[in-house]
């Protein structure tokens, strides 16, 4: 049977489903649409092959000797984007906490719960977003040894321990201390030091 591996992981494939190699690519454009992904490269038993060329290699029918290798990353424009998304995620994170400790004054739950709800929402989302990027990109690539990435990733997540455990307290003045101070702090040395990094050296990740 005919081996496919898409980013070293085999796939499922149904050899008889298809004509040939080139009848396979459209299904692979589905899954890995060219705004979002550049193919690095697509190997027939270990030869290179232009997907977009007549090669034989693409037009004769698939056997069951036949190994086939892909390898997509995602379009680095996109990457870019993502960065200057978090950015404005920062921006508006750090506006909500200002929002959040002046209502803390008023002693009103049900505002308070939404306020901090959307903070934690905000941040989880830029944990999330951040890995992703890390892990396909940032920790693969020199620039980025001598960042404190490690350090502010420990810190933001042990600042968000520590912001659920005295909010069940309702210990609201060490609330606002970690929100105005801890959260805030770590979440701009993300935006002034960390970020542009990533941006600015996008373009060299291969």
């Amino acid at each position: 049977m005919a081996i496919i591996e898409v980013n070293q992981q085999k796939i499922t494939f149904d050899q008889n489903s298809y004509l040939n190699i080139k009848s396979f690519i459209p299904k692979l454009q589905k899954e890995f649409p060219i705004e979002d992904y550049a193919l690095d490269f697509f190997r027939v038993n270990g030869h290179s092959v232009d997907i977009n060329s007549e090669d034989p290699l693409l037009i004769r029918p698939i056997n069951d000797q036949d190994h086939i290798q892909i390898s997509f990353h995602q379009n680095r424009v996109n990457i870019k984007n993502i960065i200057v998304d978090l950015g404005l995620l920062i921006d508006r994170i750090l506006s909500k906490i200002e929002k959040c400790a002046s209502d803390f004054k008023d002693d009103d739950q049900i505002i308070n719960d939404v306020n901090l709800s959307q903070i934690i929402e905000g941040v989880d989302t830029f944990i999330n977003t951040v890995k992703h990027i890390l892990a396909d990109h940032a920790t693969k690539h020199e620039h980025y040894e001598n960042l404190p990435i490690k350090e502010l990733q420990i810190h933001l997540l042990s600042v968000l321990k520590a912001i659920n455990s005295v909010f069940q307290k309702d210990d609201l003045i060490m609330l606002t201390d970690l929100l105005e101070f801890e959260l805030k702090d770590n979440l701009t040395q993300w935006k002034i030091l960390i970020l542009p990094t990533l941006k600015s050296k996008t373009n060299t990740i291969a």
